[in-house]
């Protein structure tokens, strides 16, 4: 599949419970493929090393090929390289990965691997690399940067992917750094006062909600089925895993959940940059929020606008809604947290046309 003019492709698994893996090909082996990872907007994004084996097709993605010269930047796809700008040998025809090079260039990995349900990543420290045929062996690193002392065992053979230096790693290995470099950090705000407090949503925070059982946190990739069970539980068609996992990783966004005592997903919220090619115009958008019919007015939809609001005022001076017109419900949710809407240049030519809103952190009235 390599060539003189590498193409963006989207690799499918042969579990079809499995998302598929956009990126291009810089090199492969009998046994392994490596790809240069793009996400959404065709941005780079790392590597991903691929098994062969559980690979159904490769499908050109034309939106990719499309965007290409213009927004990744550096394409062909550029191989995996050290700190020194060397590039890294891989041995691509042996079944068993060495991970050796990859950990002193890569201080967490992502292992994506197949159980009896389906895919589960997991993010790692290797740990042992003396015998390459002996189980792989790391560190598990949680989503707040903590390393667990145990060492957990995964069988070589259950390795469908292994993900490298994505930007979701490169943050989760900061907070690693960071979080064994100093004290543990409390897992509960003592103020619970959502709207009070700038650093509500950390990766090592949570926030009780007022006079209910309910936390808000930043959601993580184990809270996917969640969400996707809360869309169900109301009749709606659930959002991708893939998508989910997108969106959570992308550093220009935001995903929290609320959870019951029990972990429970009962709502949740994102928002995130919307470029001019997609909105007008350009910028952080609240881009929806969710909850559990069951847990309705009890103020949970605005603790979590304000979750959001608190962490883009320290990225923007404007955040923008976009609603369909005849959604009452979410106009006046909007007005409550801060939003005015602002008048459209020309009349709408359907009932159904979005009005869009926006919020201005620079005027204090609003706030």
């Amino acid at each position: 599949m390599t060539g003189s003019e590498p193409r963006i492709l989207s690799i499918h698994i042969k579990d079809n419970r499995i998302d598929a893996i956009d990126g291009g090909i810089v090199d492969e082996g009998s046994k392994w493929i490596l790809l240069a990872a793009v996400r959404g907007g065709a941005r780079r994004n790392g590597h991903v090393l691929i098994r062969r084996k559980h690979v159904r097709k490769m499908v050109p993605v034309g939106k990719f090929t499309n965007l290409a010269a213009t927004v990744v930047g550096s394409w062909p796809p550029a191989p995996l390289v050290d700190a020194d700008g060397n590039s890294v040998d891989l041995d691509l025809d042996h079944g068993h990965l060495d991970l050796t090079e990859l950990s002193r260039i890569a201080p967490v990995l992502g292992f994506h691997y197949e159980r009896r349900k389906g895919e589960r990543l997991v993010d790692g420290v290797p740990v042992d690399f003396e015998n390459d045929d002996a189980d792989l062996r790391f560190r598990i690193v949680t989503d707040d940067g903590r390393v667990h002392s145990s060492v957990t065992e995964l069988k070589r053979s259950a390795l469908i992917a292994l993900e490298i230096g994505s930007s979701r790693l490169l943050k989760l290995a900061a907070k690693m750094n960071e979080a064994n470099s100093e004290p543990a950090a409390s897992t509960v705000v003592e103020n619970s006062d959502v709207e009070s407090s700038e650093e509500i949503i950390s990766a090592s925070k949570a926030v009780p909600v007022k006079s209910t059982p309910f936390l808000i946190r930043l959601a993580n990739f184990k809270d996917v089925p969640g969400i996707q069970a809360l869309h169900q539980r109301g009749g709606f068609a659930p959002p991708s895993p893939r998508f989910l996992e997108r969106v959570m990783a992308d550093e220009n966004s935001m995903v929290i959940v609320a959870v019951d005592p029990e972990d429970h997903v009962v709502a949740w919220a994102k928002t995130n940059y919307i470029p001019a090619s997609v909105a007008e115009p350009a910028g952080y958008y609240l881009t929806g929020v969710r909850v559990d019919d069951q847990h309705r007015r009890i103020g949970l939809a605005r603790e979590m606008a304000a979750a959001r609001l608190a962490w883009l005022r320290r990225r923007t001076d404007t955040v923008y809604a976009s609603v369909p017109a005849p959604n009452q419900p979410a106009r006046r949710y909007l007005s409550v947290v801060g939003f005015t809407e602002i008048p459209r240049a020309t009349p709408r030519t359907s009932p159904t046309d979005s009005v869009l809103l926006e919020l201005d952190f620079t005027d204090e009235a609003a706030l």
